[in-house]
């Protein structure tokens, strides 16, 4: 549904500033879908050599960056919950070409960002020690691990601020200049993380503490080049100092759209965190085993999460031109892309398990766990990347609601259930932890798309 503009059209062209409302849909994904994937690939492939590289330092080292990373994506859900709410808002003005209030939206976004970085700043900082220990920490892992997430939460502020606003450069169609953001920080990890962990050179060996660092260090990085890209304004969005004072109206408008969102990213992360816990429970090599597992099946997700983004553009940006048919039919063709291309690489993923974890910690405990648990979840990941590119458009339409229903049902009423149950009153240990994963992604995705079909997302006002 269009939306009333309140300024002539956005002024300014160039060759990221393309109409996405109008022609072919197939050009219109494959134009932003490549750079989507590659910026959401950029990180992981560092995230792998980040395991790489701890995994140098032991399976105790490897074991506190698996229960680190999954607590500091409990409070990272939240900055990407608020970044879905500015792509949508932003998405829905640029497609509208009310350039004024994208640019508005830019800025009020951003104030939320840095005011959200110091919260969840100083809540990891107080819950880092107790969640740690909830999650199964010994005596070796845990000052691991309190290491890993201070540094991070410490440096919160860069890596919430490059999510919120990535997400706002997506939903103006600047897709390109996302991944080259991405790539920037991902190579500024990659480069610095051997070398403070390690200590090659004059630089001493920082171990866990130069992990987290690269981390930050890196998002740095990213939110410089952010700043100075949306400050020179040959974008579709721009920043200048008027709009970032306070429009309490806007915030509102963005918080109520964000606010399912980061719940429903919540759930899922704090979903996570709960199976770690209860993998933490049959020892170390369990946990880095998962932990390994977990990384490499997140990692063949990612073109599924470049492609949601694109859907979640699309969408935006068609229901502020009033076109909600052209909508639902891009998110459909998208969803088509993700199964072909899922159903390719769970085969492979199936077929070489063993060598891949191996690759990172040949402990045979450890291989044998992250095989076991890569083979049984492998092909539910077809219904899950499903579901991410259907929520995702649901999200560029502002309907971010029922994301946070279906994540609660399948999440919490059914894996965390399902896994418990069958691992401690059933007997079935780990293999039971990793069946009601995967039952909870065929429930998540056929649940999305069921609430899809309804099209009552076609009505959201922003």
């Amino acid at each position: 549904m269009a939306i009333e503009t309140t300024s002539p059209p956005c002024p300014r062209g160039g060759p990221a500033a393309r109409d996405l409302t109008n022609g072919s849909i197939h050009r219109a994904i494959w134009y932003l879908a490549p750079a989507m994937m590659l910026e959401t690939g950029i990180l992981n492939v560092s995230d792998l050599l980040d395991a790489f590289w701890v995994g140098r330092l032991g399976s105790a080292a490897l074991a506190a960056v698996t229960m680190g990373i999954a607590v500091r994506w409990v409070l990272n859900a939240v900055a990407m919950g608020l970044g879905i709410g500015g792509m949508a808002v932003v998405a829905r003005r640029v497609g509208a070409q009310d350039q004024e209030a994208a640019d508005q939206a830019t800025g009020q976004t951003i104030l939320l960002g840095l005011i959200l970085s110091l919260v969840l700043a100083v809540t990891g900082l107080t819950i880092a020690r107790p969640l740690l220990q909830l999650m199964g920490a010994d005596t070796q892992v845990l000052p691991l691990g309190l290491t890993y997430l201070r540094i991070t939460f410490v440096g919160s502020f860069t890596w919430v601020l490059v999510y919120v606003i990535n997400a706002m450069i997506r939903g103006a169609g600047e897709a390109r200049l996302a991944m080259r953001i991405l790539f920037l920080t991902a190579a500024t990890i990659v480069i610095s993380e051997p070398i403070l962990v390690l200590g090659l050179g004059p630089v001493p060996r920082l171990g866990i503490a130069g992990s987290a660092g690269a981390y930050v260090l890196g998002f740095g990085s990213g939110l410089l080049l952010q700043i100075l890209s949306l400050m020179r304004g040959k974008l579709n969005i721009r920043l200048r100092l008027r709009h970032l004072r306070l429009d309490l109206t806007l915030m509102r408008r963005t918080i109520d759209i964000a606010l399912p969102s980061a719940i429903q990213m919540t759930l899922r992360s704090t979903a996570n965190m709960i199976l770690v816990s209860l993998v933490g429970a049959f020892g170390t090599f369990a946990t880095a085993g998962y932990g390994l597992a977990d990384r490499l099946l997140f990692i063949i997700l990612v073109p599924c999460f470049g492609l949601g983004n694109a859907s979640g553009t699309l969408v935006g940006q068609s229901l502020g031109a009033g076109k909600p048919q052209r909508a639902e039919r891009s998110t459909y063709w998208v969803s088509t892309y993700a199964a072909g291309y899922l159903l390719t690489v769970t085969t492979l993923l199936f077929v070489f398990a063993r060598p891949l974890v191996a690759f990172f910690d040949p402990t045979p405990e450890v291989v044998d766990i992250g095989a076991a648990c890569i083979r049984i979840v492998t092909f539910s990941l077809v219904f899950d990347g499903i579901g991410f590119v259907l929520g995702r458009g649901l999200d560029g339409a502002g309907n971010t609601q029922p994301a946070a229903v279906i994540n609660l049902l399948t999440l919490w009423g059914l894996q965390l259930p399902i896994a418990f149950g069958l691992s401690r009153w059933l007997g079935l240990g780990l293999v039971g932890i990793w069946w009601g994963r995967a039952l909870a992604n065929v429930a998540n995705g056929l649940s999305f798309a069921t609430w899809f079909r309804r099209g009552r997302w076609k009505e959201r006002e922003l």
